[in-house]
């Protein structure tokens, strides 16, 4: 009987073997096991985010962030005012400034000379230090101090057009980067900064910036695993694969976990490190 069973089995699959497409994709996966394991982790990062969205999971968060503070972390009531000037934003800031003044270096470095990768990069690596920067500032007129709890409104009231921008325009780096410049691209784009906006605005302002992360980094991801670019090798997959692992660690287990090592400076170091080893200087060539 058993004998008979593996017969009809193999029979069954002669006759409807995978379609081309089925096999395309799993040759893809066996070819890129890091950039498949990076995208399913990613999935689990957004399902992590939904459920801190919903109220289910409660990790302590401020704005989003697992931010760490010395003498005393910060928290909804007090804010940054026991941790001014030593807290993970502040840190995380110069972790932002000193890659950003690698992606020079390297662009003086590289004879590829592929300024606009070096400057898309080093804009998104320093816009995302400023964020934090600006998160625990004391010198400008609006000072959030870590944690506004009427900053939320403000935020999704106002900054929503500049927020749908840089959606769109971090879309493109990463689409672009990956299929080049093309109209499914820009179009691609187009609907991912949708997709960002919509998962976003049920939170009133709360978890915008990690709502952007999480939806970045299955695009990402998925870019990596069907793109035959060299911008998305081997090191940033893995690299990919532990920031998405940090920033699931972040939704999910802050206060017991992340917060007592440094918070969320974890997830920047990691991040743009893989945005570091997506650069030119990196790219291998069949010389090489």
């Amino acid at each position: 009987k058993k004998s008979e069973h593996l017969f009809q089995v193999k029979v069954q699959r002669e006759h409807n073997p995978p379609s081309p497409k089925t096999m395309t994709v799993l040759n893809t996966i066996k070819m890129k096991p890091d950039w498949a394991i990076a995208l399913i982790l990613s999935i689990v990062y957004f399902i992590s985010f939904t459920l801190v969205d919903k109220g289910l999971l409660k990790p302590g968060l401020l704005f989003g962030f697992c931010v760490y503070g010395s003498p005393e972390n910060p928290t909804e009531s007090t804010g940054c005012s026991n941790c001014k000037g030593n807290n993970s934003h502040i840190y995380a800031f110069g972790i932002d400034v000193f890659m950003t003044i690698l992606a020079l270096v390297f662009w003086l470095l590289d004879k590829k000379k592929k300024t606009i990768v070096y400057f898309a990069s080093g804009f998104i690596i320093l816009a995302h230090g400023i964020l934090h920067w600006f998160l625990q500032q004391e010198t400008l007129g609006v000072q959030v101090n870590c944690y506004d709890p009427y900053l939320g409104a403000d935020i999704e009231s106002l900054g929503y057009i500049l927020f749908g921008a840089f959606s769109f325009f971090l879309g493109l780096v990463i689409l672009g980067f990956g299929f080049g410049l093309q109209f499914n691209v820009f179009a691609g784009s187009a609907v991912f900064a949708g997709i960002v906006i919509n998962v976003t605005k049920s939170t009133g302002g709360e978890l915008v910036l990690p709502g952007l992360f999480c939806i970045v980094h299955p695009l990402s991801c998925f870019t990596g695993l069907f793109s035959n670019e060299p911008a998305f090798n081997t090191t940033v997959a893995k690299l990919f694969v532990v920031c998405t692992i940090v920033g699931i660690v972040e939704l999910t287990s802050c206060t017991d976990i992340l917060k007592p090592i440094g918070g969320h400076l974890w997830y920047d170091l990691t991040l743009h490190a893989a945005v570091l080893a997506a650069l030119p200087y990196f790219w291998k060539t069949k010389k090489d």
